[in-house]
């Protein structure tokens, strides 16, 4: 066999890789990484603390119309106070609605009627179209919900949005409405509903993906 020589300077390789090692830093087992910055989130999209019962509604049981609903609307009453019976007189009285209240659900704040209470209207009690959007296709196939206060002036009650959260699941659910489809009134009408107050983000955080 023939014996090759190598470079004298092969042998002194493994040396040098370990001293550019040292030189550079890179590898040494005291350097710690860098601390990451953990941005906290915004107040808007805070989930809210999970409570021990499955549900804090109690709504009556209703055959749903299959395939009706897409949406979910959300208003607010821009009144300090009210409660389903004292909306649907007015719709009656006032608007000259036949069927009443124009909701499909309303949400108590504690002047009117309980902090946090959700009403079931005679129009999803019937499984009708409403009358709270101010346009056919989301009337036809939005389910309306109020919550009782003026948002623009102030905030809705932490019962309130529990509650409101507590019924998008449910309604998810039975009418199998995307995210998506969880809009404010001011997302198709001209108008500030449900106020600038509403914590519409806080809402869709705490909502299945």
């Amino acid at each position: 066999m023939y014996k090759i020589d190598r470079p004298r300077y092969v042998q002194f390789l493994p040396f040098l890789v370990v001293y550019v090692i040292m030189i550079c830093g890179c590898g040494t087992v005291d350097k710690q990484p860098p601390v990451a910055t953990i941005k906290p989130i915004p107040e808007s999209s805070l989930v809210l603390p999970r409570k021990e019962e499955p549900s804090i509604l109690s709504l009556p049981s209703v055959n749903v119309a299959q395939r009706k609903w897409r949406y979910i609307v959300i208003h607010h009453s821009a009144t300090p106070s009210g409660s389903a019976d004292t909306f649907d007189e007015f719709h009656r009285k006032e608007k000259g609605w036949d069927r009443g209240l124009g909701y499909h659900f309303v949400i108590g704040n504690g002047n009117g009627a309980r902090n946090g209470l959700v009403e079931a209207g005679p129009r999803w009690l019937r499984q009708v179209d409403g009358a709270h959007a101010g346009s056919v296709e989301y009337n036809q196939h939005g389910i309306g919900v109020c919550l009782v206060g003026d948002f623009e002036a102030g905030d809705p009650t932490g019962e309130q949005v529990s509650s409101l959260v507590e019924l998008v699941k449910e309604l998810q659910q039975v009418c199998n409405i995307p995210p998506e489809n969880i809009i404010m009134h001011r997302h198709i009408r001209d108008t500030q509903c449900p106020g600038g107050n509403f914590p519409y983000y806080e809402v869709l955080a705490n909502l299945p993906r």
